[in-house]
């Protein structure tokens, strides 16, 4: 093949949009900065909390806002902003029983009688090793309740406390994942907060793993059964990590509009998939194509260490009663993959965003050597004249159109911004609805330009600042003002403040690329 399975591994472990583990991690730990500010704004009593989590550098606070609980926590309480902003704060109430750790643990994390990180220098992971009842510490309660429903939606039955067996052989098969696929597999696992043992029976056989999702975020199972070859544990945590790196993607930008959008039945499932759901696993499954060939290549010294890999491609079972388990198909990641990318790009193509679009196909094209002809030229539409999508609309918001023209803009106030400008990108929530909207670096200039000067010369201090876009600030300005992080300013009202000479000036370093 042209492109070797380490090129394919580099591109899908580096990109800076979709792949780097670091840059994903910048992105949603500026998330977490924002959202702690907007809940502090709101939950005025606890606003003292809230700040001292949000000022720790950035390691304690993901180790804090990671935590499976409380991510739970405040992923509902910011979901709670713009839906019952009158209900009280978990996260508050959570925070205020998590215990002070000055070994550095998360909180749940400290609750641990046994502690045990399963890949310390690939990233902050924690093993749910507690023997303790679950009554000894409310957060340990409201661990295992979170635990009860996962459990009883993946078929799960009980929690098993790992041996030092289970615990070994769970890092011996990180150690192979992340030699076989060093960036993208290595760079899976920082997704990974927390990983927890179960047993149990689910509809197409026994449970290997699963990944928790919303109810439990960052948080991933194994069965110890499955344990017994590393490959098959560098499958399984490969697999499940990648579910974790999508819900981290998927909250630092907007990917599909219409999410919840039903798509039908897969051939080897028997249940209705919705987008998300379809969306997730083609992510899935494209990188565990590039899993299986590096397995079949592995050099000698691997095959020396960890043994022979398992027979090629085999994703598992497919459910019985399915359209495949009668024929036999849809057994591997490939064939999985490319039923997955149809539904994604043509047939519910018009749910995805540009940058949706662009997440799939930068992905197939880079595991083309192993997918030919997935990606046919003709799905993928030109680029936009704004590369990233302006601000991310709410999920089924129509296409903004071009706004009345106005004798000028202004941010809506209170303003709350922060700037990641290693990546071109500002995050900004809009204050009458408290949601979050990722800015390119062109949104963003825009965004800066509103200020009050009047709409000739915005006009004239974009294409300044911005002279290889001959479209002009028209289209962002519609989306930043549907978004409602701008107002339009009534005539006569240009000047509010004093609009420096040079736009450039008006706009953070780093915004432009």
């Amino acid at each position: 093949m042209q492109r070797t399975c380490a090129e394919m591994d580099r591109i899908l472990g580096t990109d800076p949009r979709f792949g780097s583990a670091d840059a994903i991690a910048a992105r949603n730990t500026a998330r977490f900065r924002v959202g702690l500010r907007l809940l502090g704004r709101h939950h005025v009593s606890h606003a003292a909390e809230f700040r001292r989590i949000e000022r720790l550098p950035d390691d304690a606070l993901r180790r804090v806002l990671y935590d499976p609980v409380l991510r739970n926590a405040f992923e509902r309480d910011l979901n709670l902003l713009t839906v019952r902003p009158e209900d009280p704060s978990t996260l508050a109430l959570m925070l205020r029983q998590s215990p002070v750790s000055e070994a550095g643990f998360g909180p749940c994390e400290a609750l641990m009688d046994v502690h045990h990180e399963p890949w310390p220098d690939l990233g902050p992971a924690w093993t749910w090793t507690s023997t303790l009842p679950e009554e000894a510490h409310p957060l340990l309660t409201a661990l295992g309740r979170r635990r009860d429903d996962v459990f009883a939606e993946m078929g799960a039955d009980r929690r098993v406390v790992p041996d030092a067996e289970t615990l070994a052989a769970l890092t011996r098969g990180a150690r192979l994942l992340a030699e076989l696929l060093p960036h993208s597999g290595a760079g899976a696992l920082r997704h990974v907060a927390l990983v927890g043992f179960a047993e149990g029976e689910e509809e197409d056989g026994s449970v290997h793993s699963f990944a928790c999702g919303d109810r439990l975020p960052s948080a991933l199972f194994l069965s110890p059964q499955a344990l017994r070859d590393p490959w098959k544990v560098a499958e399984l945590l490969f697999h499940e990590a990648l579910h974790l790196k999508m819900f981290d993607i998927m909250r630092t930008g907007a990917l599909v509009g219409d999410i919840g959008r039903m798509t039908g039945t897969p051939p080897w499932r028997v249940v209705d998939w919705n987008l998300r759901r379809v969306y997730s696993s083609l992510h899935v499954y494209g990188h565990m194509v590039l899993f299986f060939a590096a397995a079949a290549s592995a050099p000698a010294d691997l095959r020396r260490r960890y043994g022979e890999p398992l027979a090629p491609d085999s994703v598992g079972m497919v459910t019985p009663g399915s359209a495949a388990s009668a024929d036999g198909t849809y057994t591997t990641s490939e064939d999985r993959t490319r039923y997955l990318a149809h539904q994604a790009l043509e047939a519910h193509a018009d749910a995805l965003t540009p940058d949706g679009r662009a997440l799939v196909t930068w992905m197939l094209e880079a595991l083309e050597p192993l997918l030919p002809g997935v990606v046919a030229p003709e799905s993928t539409p030109p680029a936009p004249s704004l590369p990233s999508t302006a601000p991310s609309a709410p999920a089924g918001a129509a296409t903004p159109a071009e706004p009345a023209p106005a004798a000028g803009y202004r941010q809506c106030g209170p303003v709350t911004v922060l700037p990641l400008p290693e990546q071109g990108m500002l995050l900004a929530a809009a204050p009458a609805t408290n949601r979050m909207h990722w800015l390119n670096s062109r949104a963003w200039l825009v965004y800066a330009l509103c200020d009050g000067r009047d709409a000739a010369r915005l006009e004239r201090d974009y294409h300044r600042a911005a002279p290889d876009d001959p479209a002009g600030p028209a289209v962002a300005l519609a989306a930043l003002q549907q978004a409602g992080l701008i107002a339009p300013v009534p005539g006569g009202g240009a000047g509010e403040r004093h609009a420096k000479e040079d736009a450039k000036e008006a706009v953070p370093e780093g915004a432009l690329r």
